[in-house]
């Protein structure tokens, strides 16, 4: 579940931040500022630490930005010769080493360091394991149902919007009045 939501963060910064770049404009800016941090306890950054290694933090992190800009390329062909510059950019700024601290800081926000450490051990167990390979594919599977239930029914919501538009066109020549 960890890796999956990291995933799509990852993936919407690819998106997002990937297509403005390669269109030349700036990057935009960030959508709201990164909240202020209470300082790490010693006993909280281990229980972090120990948690990333039970989820192999590292290497997702890693795999997923190397996926992200796959699919990125593969939507966006134009982007292709510029994969291995984008690679480049994407590695330098996401090193582990420099990201695993501030990691830990957020954990520690939202964890106590007993929680982390009984994250780690369900983790660290056969089924957190499996979960851990298994929760992404349930979860696009999981996308992919949702999409198919609404595409099924996509004209409702054509149908709907179609009568809010003029129900909005309306009252806006009636305010023009």
């Amino acid at each position: 579940m960890i890796k999956t939501t990291l995933k799509t963060v990852l993936a919407a910064s690819l998106l997002f931040g990937g297509v403005s770049l390669m269109a030349g404009e700036k990057a935009p800016a960030p959508q709201a500022k990164a909240p202020k941090l209470k300082p790490l306890t010693p006993e909280a950054e281990k229980a972090a630490y120990a948690l990333f290694d039970a989820l192999k933090m590292k290497e997702g992190i890693q795999n997923a930005l190397k996926q992200s800009l796959a699919i990125q390329v593969k939507r966006q062909p134009a982007m292709a010769p510029y994969k291995d510059i984008y690679e480049k950019f994407f590695m330098k700024y996401t090193q582990w080493k420099d990201m695993k601290k501030e990691l830990a800081k957020l954990y520690a926000q939202a964890f106590t360091p007993q929680e982390m450490k009984e994250l780690t051990k369900f983790y660290s167990s056969e089924v957190g394991k499996k979960s851990l390979t298994v929760m992404p594919r349930l979860t696009q599977l999981s996308m992919l149902l949702a999409q198919q239930r609404i595409a099924k029914h996509a004209d409702e919501l054509k149908k709907a919007v179609a009568e809010k538009a003029k129900e909005l066109e309306a009252a806006a020549k009636k305010e023009k009045k």
